[in-house]
Formats: structure tokens, C-alpha cells, sequence
């Protein structure tokens, strides 16, 4: 991994910590008991402990990317984002800057709402993103 991307895992951590009561969407999120998740992941809240993609059961930081890449596939994902061949490089999961190796975490948020990394400095339309 990149010393930058590595960087901006780290504050974008920390930013999650402080900032993780105040970005929750309630149209994206549901309660889960004592937490909010994404609804197309609550058999992992009906069945299963934060342990199951975190590293312990009281977690302090976000996921590894393999966890995710467990159950969602890669070359699926890229074909599902793909652009048109003069936005090809516009693919959240394969793009001019990253290649495929931004983490998952960078955009998507499991009790939080989910934000492009890309927003912070181009205006792209995706319109199958969800918060």
C-alpha cells in the first residue's frame, strides 16, 4: 500500500471515531440492537459478533479489505462500475489514481454514511452510489 493511501486510512479512522454519531443516514442504516449497520448485512447483526469482520469484538478501527472481499467480488465490483470507455478511468474500483487498490472503507461505510473519496476533488455522477 501506498505511503499516501496509508496516511489517509489512518485520519480517515480517526475522523470515523469522532465523527461517527453525527454522519449516520437514516435511510442507508438500520438500529441493530446496540448498533447501526447497513440492512444488506443484517444477517452478520442477526447471527454473528463485530469480531466477524473486525479483529476483536470490541473494535477500534475499520475492517481489512480481504474481510469485505470475502463475501464481494472484486472483478464484479470493477464490471459493475464500469464507465464508458472515455470515463473508463472514472471507475471507483479501477481508477487513474488507485487502480484497484483503494480500500473498501475509503468510500463505503458499514455505521456510517458512505462517501466517495473521488468527491473531494472531482464533481463525477455516480448514480448507483449509496449512502
Amino acid at each position: 500500500m501506498k505511503p499516501q493511501m496509508i496516511l489517509t486510512v489512518f485520519i480517515m479512522s480517526a475522523l470515523a471515531v469522532f465523527t461517527a454519531e453525527n454522519t449516520f443516514s437514516a435511510g442507508a442504516l438500520k438500529q441493530f440492537g446496540d448498533h447501526m449497520g447497513r440492512s444488506h448485512h443484517a444477517l452478520l447483526y442477526k447471527r454473528q459478533s463485530c469480531d466477524s469482520c473486525h479483529e476483536n469484538s470490541e473494535p477500534t478501527a475499520f475492517p481489512a479489505d480481504f474481510v469485505c472481499l470475502d463475501c464481494h467480488d472484486e472483478v464484479e465490483l470493477v464490471q459493475a462500475t464500469a464507465r464508458p470507455e472515455e470515463e473508463k478511468w472514472q471507475n471507483p474500483h479501477n481508477n487513474m489514481h488507485y487502480g484497484k487498490d483503494v480500500p473498501c472503507m475509503e468510500c463505503h461505510g458499514e455505521h456510517r454514511e458512505s462517501e466517495l473519496l473521488c468527491a473531494g476533488c472531482h464533481s463525477f455522477d455516480y448514480p448507483d452510489f449509496k449512502k
